[in-house]
């Protein structure tokens, strides 16, 4: 999450997988401007928007 938040240019904290207030911050940053639902958190229309396949 943190990468591809990062490769969009919305993180730029340390890539240590840890849903912090950066990446929460990061991640309702990127769901406001892709017009998602903004909750700070992983859902599966930030996975599909990143292109993220979770396993």
């Amino acid at each position: 999450m943190q990468l591809g938040l990062q490769s969009y240019g919305y993180y730029q904290g340390v890539i240590d997988g840890v849903v912090g207030k950066e990446t929460r911050t990061a991640l309702e940053k990127f769901q406001g401007d892709f017009n998602l639902k903004v909750t700070g958190t992983i859902t599966p229309e930030v996975l599909d928007a990143l292109k993220i396949v979770a396993q």
